[in-house]
C-alpha cells in the first residue's frame, strides 16, 4: 500500500491537525530534511526549507496491518516556534522510533534553522535513533566479513541493493519546487 503524502504549509489546516494526531500514534519515524544547496562560502548553515516525517501507524502486525503517512513541513510557511516543542518531543520520546540516512547533519542544519527564529536550543539529540547507514554497514560486515567502505553508499544504491527497489526524487516532481 503507497502511503498517504500530506503538505503541510499551515497550522490552522486539516493537515497540521493529522500530522499531530500521527506523531502521537507512531511507534516508528522516518526523517529527512531538504536545503537549499549554499554555493559560497558562508559561515552559517543552510536554512532548512522542508522536513520530511513518514509515520507509521497502527498494529505492527505485518506490512497489510500498518498505514503509513507522509508529511512534507514547509518550513518556510509555517512559524517555527508553533512547530518547535512537537518536533522536540517527538526526537526525545522513548516510545517512539527514529530512523533516517545520515540525519546528524540534517540535525545540525536542522537546529540551527530552528535557533535562527529563537527556538533555543534547537535540537541536540534523536533519541532512540536508528541510521541506515550503521545498519548497512553492520549487516555487509557481518554476513560478508567486509570491512566497514570509507565511502557511504547513497539511499538509493543501498535500497537497490538489499531490497530490489528503486528509489528516485525524480518520481515527486513538485518536492523540488518546494524547497528550491
Amino acid at each position: 500500500m503507497d502511503p498517504e503524502i500530506h503538505l503541510v504549509a499551515s497550522i490552522d489546516s486539516p493537515e497540521f491537525t493529522l500530522l499531530t494526531q500521527s506523531l502521537t500514534q507512531s511507534s516508528l519515524i522516518g526523517l529527512d530534511a531538504e536545503w537549499k544547496p549554499i554555493r559560497t562560502q558562508q559561515s552559517s548553515f543552510p536554512t532548512v526549507s522542508l522536513l520530511q516525517l513518514a509515520c507509521q501507524l497502527g498494529p505492527r502486525l505485518g506490512p497489510d496491518s500498518a498505514k503509513s503517512l507522509v508529511f512534507l513541513l514547509d518550513l518556510s510557511a509555517i512559524s517555527l516556534s508553533s512547530i518547535y516543542e512537537l518536533l522536540r518531543d517527538v526526537f526525545v520520546s522513548p516510545d517512539v522510533l527514529k530512523l533516517g540516512f545520515r540525519f546528524k547533519q540534517d540535525l545540525i542544519y536542522l537546529s540551527s534553522t530552528f535557533c535562527s527564529q529563537g527556538c533555543d536550543p534547537g535540537f541536540d539529540r534523536v533519541e532512540p535513533f536508528l541510521d541506515i547507514t550503521s545498519i548497512y554497514n553492520y549487516l555487509q560486515h557481518k554476513s560478508l566479513g567486509r570491512r566497514i567502505p570509507k565511502e557511504t553508499k547513497s539511499l538509493a544504491s543501498i535500497c537497490k541493493e538489499l531490497l530490489g527497489i528503486s528509489l528516485s526524487k525524480g518520481a515527486l516532481p513538485f518536492l523540488g519546487a518546494l524547497y528550491y
